[in-house]
């Protein structure tokens, strides 16, 4: 976004917005966590007018490949206007731009709210009970947030939607749009299908509110930021995605790693919120990792596809092994398995274990290239040590990304056997699945029909199955995310 000088068609439509003699954009820089959306951060100064004086507004716009489920910039700030007038803390919406020929896209503007919005910063407070009173506050303002109107007065009412069909529908429609084939995520789904959640009231929700969608200043919450997803659903599919494993960022507290679900529960539900099964949050949590997972190969798919090519996204690609994990270890065992005949895993990375049906596969691992890891080690140390101290927002978080990437492609460089033939080789001879032939993915496409035809249903067959996929999504993991294999 270079148009910012001041005769600019930007600079000449906010001051027509702000019934300002002239507007002048002295600095901008862009907001984390915009891989969804572009957020910029505008110093304006503004002379003449009801808002003469310095202003810090932040400019909001689609990112170059936007995902097909965001809303527009129009819906969205219409969504955080009728949260604004009915209270909900958001930042203040001041304008909405469709005349593409300011910037060559739809923008809004917002008033900038002051805080901390870094996930892992507000995770890193959270020791001993420290947020518990945030993470209660959190609760009411979510039930807060369901209690807004549901629809505009064109808009026709869904109060006997079933959300769960709906999403299980279409999160089976998207996976089916993707390559590679998923027998993880395919297994998730079917596990929901046959067992899935009891309904819950519907209602406005944000659809994404978890840590690192929340502005924070001190301890008191400021403002829930992007509601690019908002709309009616299932209440406990909000609380189930803010309770989700993969939006604690390390942190030990069940409620977005900030505490604990009591807390956030207890404000929930004394803002007039619906009473929580928790058996039935369990399920809840299980949707929304599987969901997320889904965005995430959505996300992956935009850079690898070239239309946006972007670290962040590429690196998101990265996080499904932990999600898978997540999965594998949330869905319960059936009642009918003796949990003590099941195999276990080893935790012993390199080493010939019986526990393990990828001893080979741990042993490629293992196998790293010397000299190549060696290389990367120095090169992600200096970063870590020399560079990234002396920079400072969203230079920083690319310096931190551009690390984690070079961590990867170190634990990639292994000597021998490739770990992915390993692993295919073990499925192959214990599913009896084709793992070779023109198409590299024939065996997992196979198993992901064995899967929806519910030919791994049975108790035992299904427990077999998971065991086999946490082999594999462990291997993957101690290549791109090695906390989650531990």
């Amino acid at each position: 976004m270079s148009d910012t000088g001041s005769g600019s068609a930007l600079t000449q439509w906010l001051a027509q917005r702000c019934d300002a003699e002239h507007v002048v954009i002295t600095s901008q820089r862009r907001l984390g966590g915009g891989a969804v959306q572009d957020n910029r951060l505008l110093e304006v100064s503004v002379s003449g007018g009801p808002m003469q004086g310095e202003q810090r507004w932040v400019l909001r716009s689609d990112a170059l490949a936007p995902l097909a489920i965001s809303a527009s910039r129009q819906e969205e700030f219409l969504l955080i206007s009728r949260a604004w007038h009915h209270g909900v803390r958001v930042p203040e919406p001041l304008w909405m731009c469709e005349d593409e020929s300011v910037l060559g896209r739809p923008f809004m503007i917002m008033r900038h709210v002051a805080g901390e919005a870094s996930p892992r910063a507000l995770v890193a407070r959270a020791g001993e009970g420290a947020l518990e009173p945030l993470v209660e506050e959190l609760g009411a303002e979510l039930a807060r947030i369901h209690a807004l109107p549901l629809f505009d007065e064109d808009q026709k009412p869904c109060d006997d939607a079933d959300w769960i069909s709906i999403q299980l529908a279409d999160l089976q429609h998207r996976l089916s749009q993707l390559e590679p084939p998923q027998p993880v995520l395919a297994l998730a789904l079917r596990w929901l299908a046959r067992q899935p959640p009891t309904r819950s009231r519907t209602v406005l929700a944000h659809n994404d509110f978890r840590t690192g969608n929340l502005m924070v200043q001190g301890d008191r919450l400021e403002a829930v930021l992007d509601w690019e997803f908002a709309g009616p659903n299932a209440a406990l599919a909000d609380i189930g995605w803010f309770c989700a494993p993969c939006w604690r960022f390390g942190g030990a507290g069940e409620a977005g790693g900030l505490g604990s679900m009591e807390a956030f529960l207890r404000g929930y539900e004394s803002a007039g919120g619906e009473r929580v099964d928790r058996e039935q949050l369990e399920r809840w949590i299980i949707l929304a990792t599987l969901r997320w997972a889904v965005i995430a190969l959505e996300q992956g798919a935009r850079h690898d596809s070239g239309v946006q090519p972007d670290l962040e996204l590429a690196l998101t690609t990265h996080l499904l092994p932990g999600l898978e994990l997540d999965l594998l270890r949330l869905i319960p065992v059936d009642p009918e398995v003796d949990p003590n005949s099941l195999p276990r895993s080893s935790d012993r990375t390199g080493e010939d274990s019986a526990e393990t049906s990828l001893p080979r596969a741990w042993e490629a691992l293992a196998a790293l290239n010397d000299d190549a890891r060696e290389l990367m080690d120095i090169t992600r140390q200096t970063l870590k040590s020399e560079i990234i101290p002396a920079l400072d927002g969203e230079a920083r978080r690319s310096a931190l990304m551009v690390a984690n990437a070079l961590s990867i492609i170190a634990r990639q460089q292994y000597q021998g056997v490739s770990i992915w033939d390993e692993v295919r080789e073990t499925l192959s001879q214990q599913l009896s699945l084709p793992m070779e032939g023109l198409d590299a993915h024939a065996g997992a496409r196979a198993l992901v029909e064995e899967i929806h035809r519910g030919e791994r249903d049975a108790p035992e067959q299904f427990e077999a199955l998971r065991h086999l996929l946490r082999e594999d999504a462990l291997a993957r993991a101690r290549i791109s995310q090695p906390r989650a294999a531990q």
